[in-house]
């Protein structure tokens, strides 16, 4: 999701929140390959393999190797039980995780961070609350005590659904009629196929994660 650079720093951001960091140093470095090309230092000096379609990133003899969660006070152990899993979650539990939302605690919080908070349901990571709010029209600024509730229950039955359909995918899909699958996320400057706008990309929220969303349908 997001690669950032400080110094002989180099962190690297997935969309659940994990960050891989490593310091380069006097010895470290990271290298870009196509599949199948020759790597030009040995298997022995790797650190870390990064492998996505076609490409390959290998980062080879860095001092320092970590990985950690940026920080977020709903993953924090003590600040609540988790919601239910959307994945598992059966009618009663989809209801309760509408209701949480409707009746979330901070009414000025917006339905973009809500989405992401565990308390409320487990399962939706950023990838999949970008996409909620592209497919059900919702302004990510929108405050969730402006939400009624079958609005509350629109977004979570959606992200049951999406996220059942991805169970058994390598690469997730919420927008099959869009090529590479996904309306929004990661299309920052392409052309909305709902509205023909142009899809824009920020950061929200008190974790600041990378946000995407369409100005002209949203």
């Amino acid at each position: 999701e997001l690669v950032e650079s400080h110094g002989k720093h180099l962190d690297v951001s997935w969309d659940d929140g994990l960050v891989l960091h490593t310091q380069m140093r006097m010895t470290g470095s990271w290298h870009l390959y196509r599949s199948g090309e020759r790597w030009r230092k040995p298997d022995s000096q790797m650190r870390v393999v990064i492998e996505v379609h076609d490409w390959v990133a290998v980062c080879f003899n860095a001092p320092v190797v970590e990985t950690f969660r940026e920080f977020d006070i709903h993953r924090h152990p003590g600040f609540g039980r988790l919601g239910p899993d959307l994945c598992t979650a059966p009618v009663k539990e989809l209801e309760e995780c509408a209701r949480r939302i409707y009746d979330y605690p901070d009414p000025t919080a917006t339905i973009a961070e809500v989405l992401l908070d565990q308390r409320v349901m487990c399962g939706v990571g950023n990838v999949y609350r970008c996409e909620l709010l592209w497919a059900c029209e919702f302004n990510p600024w929108a405050r969730v005590s402006d939400l009624s509730i079958d609005e509350c229950r629109e977004v979570v039955q959606l992200a049951h659904e999406m996220l059942r359909a991805n169970l058994q995918r390598v690469e997730r899909i919420t927008a099959p009629s869009v090529d590479g699958g996904l309306a929004v996320y990661g299309r920052q400057g392409k052309t909305c196929s709902r509205c023909h706008d142009v899809v824009r990309v920020t950061h929200h929220g008190e974790a600041n994660r990378v946000l995407y969303w369409c100005a002209g349908c949203q």
